[in-house]
């Protein structure tokens, strides 16, 4: 009888090790999305020579810790990333072809140039989303394939640039403070009878770090989340289980 257990003990223990290593890959896949390298000093250049490329969009969000920049690309038959180059410089540009200067918001600012490329309609030409670092980004130039924007910063600083695909953007990222913690309203209880002795944790007084942060004192730590805890009992309720069911197979 143990003998015909077996197959399916084995197929279980098959479908439990798949399901381990999909979680596993996630994680992996997840924590390599998030590890976009670090943010450098210096101007930047990238893409294939002679691909060719068409703006379909241009999108900026703030996200903690950074402000992002995307330039989307509609697809090529050659499936190649557009040549660009990335250089830091003041807020003030030089218009490709006629030469004017143009004068962005902000005090530094990033010139794009991309190589073989043109833009497609209804692309806006100048935005100004006013983030803590990407004030407004401009079209400076769009002649003989040649795509210029000018990126118009609050101040002269460190920035990353991310090659992505299925579609193929661009994405500068342009370093930020991390964002202030939200604040945490506290509701006040009801009184208390004048004749209840107050709790360790409404007894205890307000550390200066406390009010600084939120403004009301920390609230009392909580207990571990029950949740974990009913995910834990299931799961060693499940090992309990199967351990009787193979020695009740192995008696047989």
């Amino acid at each position: 009888m143990f003998s015909n257990f077996r197959p399916r003990f084995q197929l279980t223990i098959g479908a439990l090790a798949l399901a381990a290593g999909a979680f596993t890959m996630t994680g992996a896949l997840q924590a390599s999305a998030d590890d976009l390298g670090p943010f450098t000093c210096t101007n930047k250049s990238g893409g294939v020579v002679n691909a060719p490329g068409t703006v379909a969009a241009i999108r900026v969000a703030h996200h903690d810790g950074y402000d992002r920049l995307v330039f989307d690309f509609a697809s090529s038959a050659t499936g190649g990333f557009p040549q660009y180059e990335l250089t830091r410089q003041s807020s003030t540009f030089i218009r490709d072809a006629s030469g004017q200067p143009i004068s962005l918001e902000g005090t530094a600012g990033i010139r794009t140039v991309l190589r073989n490329s043109d833009i497609a309609g209804g692309v806006a030409s100048d935005l100004k989303p006013r983030l803590p670092e990407i004030r407004e980004v401009a079209n400076i130039g769009n002649f003989e394939r040649v795509v210029s924007y000018g990126v118009g910063l609050k101040d002269a600083g460190c920035f990353r640039s991310v090659e992505l695909s299925g579609p193929t953007r661009l994405v500068i990222d342009v370093p930020t403070p991390p964002d202030a913690p939200a604040a945490v309203t506290v509701p006040s209880s009801p009184a208390a009878p004048a004749s209840a002795s107050p709790s360790p944790a409404t007894s205890l007084p307000a550390t200066p770090s406390d009010l600084a942060e939120t403004g009301q004192p920390a609230p009392p730590v909580q207990s571990a989340n029950p949740i974990i805890a009913l995910i834990l009992g299931l799961l060693a309720v499940t090992a309990g289980l199967t351990i009787v069911g193979i020695r009740r197979f192995a008696r047989k």
